[in-house]
């Protein structure tokens, strides 16, 4: 089991960066924090929990430099695969500034590549189409890792 979260952690982790504006670009910095397996006959479903930091290298005019959110990912199994054959995950934010944002996001599993979209927001947020991608960029261990995002 420890192989197929360090291998899906490899996959997933950059999915929690989500971030808006036009030309922006970031880092984020996400830490698994729970991780829950339901086994069925032809597969399994792991879900997992990160707290991640996102840094805004380039943030919007009115944007902090930095904000925290909690990420939550589910992997789709197929029995007898080390790999996940889906990965969707969501994830809700609440910035310094006290507005708060969801994003969604979809990676593929066989390029690590994530694209995500704001499906809602307050404040600074509401009303912005945002779709950023992300990958991640360093895998610090298997509940720990770096990645790259962009709009």
């Amino acid at each position: 089991m420890k192989t197929i979260i360090a291998t899906v952690a490899i996959l997933l982790l950059p999915a929690a960066a989500f971030a808006g504006s036009h030309n922006g670009q970031g880092q984020g910095f996400s830490s698994t924090v729970s991780s829950t397996t339901k086994e069925g006959k032809s597969g399994s479903i792991i879900h997992m929990v990160s707290e991640d930091i996102w840094h805004y290298q380039k943030a919007p005019e009115g944007w902090p430099t930095a904000a925290m959110a909690t990420c939550h990912y589910t992997m789709l199994m197929e029995a007898g695969q080390q790999a996940p054959s889906s990965i969707n995950g969501i994830c809700e934010s609440v910035d310094p500034d006290g507005d708060a944002s969801v994003w969604l996001a979809v990676i593929d599993t066989s390029t690590g590549i994530g694209t995500g979209s704001m499906t809602s927001g307050t404040g600074k947020y509401n009303g912005n189409e945002l779709k950023p991608t992300f990958q991640t960029t360093y895998q610090i261990d298997a509940t720990h890792s770096i990645y790259d995002f962009k709009w």
